[in-house]
């Protein structure tokens, strides 16, 4: 939800000053980390495959990507009052993160059920965002990331509180 309301404060009011600019750049820096913590315990969640194991694992590296491009581009926004024209580390951190999301979203199958196509849905929006530079089309493939994880985080919430049959009494 930080880097929606980022992206999304961004799209609404603009640029009015460098302060908001870095207030935007701050958000969805914040959110970046937010994604890798949510990556960091999902490992939990990863039935335990390899592919999944390795996709967590490269999710993960494509946020740190993504964090060093929040950095660089709050940097540049407190410098020059610009975001930086540079988009490198976002190309390839979402790179990551899409092969990553393709590679673990299976493993999430016997845990969440049909839920499990969310990183799918998040694949789709990462694509549209990294292969578009037109808005509004990139901006909504961002969107579409953002709400996948949401819903995605709303779902691991949900499960954590669902009652687990004992094990004991499910055998007899």
């Amino acid at each position: 939800m930080l880097i929606f309301a980022g992206q999304g404060g961004e799209l609404v009011f603009g640029s009015p000053s460098d302060l908001v600019d870095a207030v935007f750049v701050a958000l969805v820096g914040a959110g970046i980390v937010a994604l890798g913590v949510a990556l960091w315990g999902l490992r939990d969640v990863i039935a335990g495959t390899r592919p999944g194991r390795i996709g967590v694992w490269l999710a993960l590296g494509g946020v740190g990507l993504l964090a060093l491009f929040a950095i660089q581009a709050m940097v540049e926004a407190i410098r020059t009052g610009d975001v930086p024209e540079n988009f490198i580390l976002f190309g390839l951190g979402f790179l990551l993160l899409i092969v990553g999301h393709l590679l673990f979203a299976r493993d999430l199958r016997p845990s969440l059920r049909r839920a499990w196509l969310l990183p799918i849905a998040a694949v789709a929006g990462a694509i549209a965002a990294v292969v578009t530079e037109a808005d509004p089309v990139h901006d909504i493939g961002l969107f579409v990331f953002e709400a996948a994880w949401a819903s995605l985080g709303v779902t691991l919430l949900r499960a954590e509180r669902r009652p687990r049959p004992d094990i004991a009494s499910a055998l007899v």
